[in-house]
């Protein structure tokens, strides 16, 4: 079993090494029209919330990114004023990152080469869900956490709208074209809580972003995904994240105090 869970681990990061340039360009998309897909979509949302939480830091203040991917975050949060630093196993992601001039390492994020209690805060954005066991780095999160340190993690809800869960139960195990072949960790909103608060959090948070099924939209009318997404918008932003309907959304989102 150890063997296999590593063999996943290593096959997420080797699918993260190819699709660098695929990451790039859908963040060039992001800032030109976060409504062309349901990837940018997601992604405006969980940023206004990672802005919302990053904005209670003092200037200068030391944050860690866990899978840092091609340095999105980190030029912006660099662009902010804080001191940031990096994780990333897959190198082309990597080397994207330093040719802009970041502070990125290799690393696990099961095993984090930082001493206890570095940084006042911990990001890892679309990480965990590609982990059998996401508590070891959740753990290792709260540990280079400061008392009272800030955690942001994102993770793939059990039960969205989308279907994945289910969907992605197949396309772990056989090539379908269209879809990556990568197997996929989930979670509920309980779970995750559970997750946060094993991890050694005082404090821990569940929240909800971008709910409905309009990833299967986007697959079967690509061209009116944008005009629907605006249109969904303010019913998105008022129900996603009451409690119970959390669970159903496309992107869970947890926080967490040391």
């Amino acid at each position: 079993m150890p063997s296999t869970l590593a063999a996943d681990k290593q096959h997420a990061v080797e699918v993260h090494d190819r699709q660098a340039p695929e990451f790039d360009a859908r963040y060039k998309e992001l800032a030109r029209d976060p409504y062309s897909s349901t990837f940018t979509y997601g992604r405006m949302k969980i940023e206004a919330m990672l802005a919302a939480e990053m904005a209670t830091l003092a200037p200068g203040s030391k944050i860690l990114d866990v899978g840092c991917g091609t340095g999105f975050n980190m030029v912006r949060l660099r662009d902010q004023g804080f001191d940031v630093s990096g994780v990333e196993p897959a190198e082309s992601m990597r080397r994207r990152a330093l040719d802009q001039k970041l502070n990125v390492i290799d690393g696990d994020s099961e095993q984090l080469p930082f001493a206890d209690g570095t940084f006042d805060a911990v990001i890892s954005v679309e990480v965990i869900r590609y982990l059998a066991d996401p508590l070891k780095s959740i753990r290792e999160m709260c540990r280079v956490l400061k008392p009272g340190g800030t955690a942001f993690i994102t993770a793939a809800p059990a039960l969205a709208l989308n279907g994945y869960a289910l969907i992605n139960q197949v396309t772990a195990r056989l090539p379908i074209p269209s879809f990556t072949k990568v197997k996929h960790t989930f979670v509920t909103e309980g779970s995750a809580l559970r997750l946060m608060n094993d991890a050694g959090f005082a404090h821990a948070e569940v929240h909800g972003a971008f709910i409905g099924p309009w990833h299967v939209v986007a697959r079967v009318a690509p061209s009116l995904v944008g005009q629907i997404l605006r249109a969904a918008e303010k019913a998105d932003d008022m129900v996603c994240d009451l409690p119970g309907v959390r669970n159903l959304a496309n992107h869970m989102v947890l926080t967490g105090r040391r």
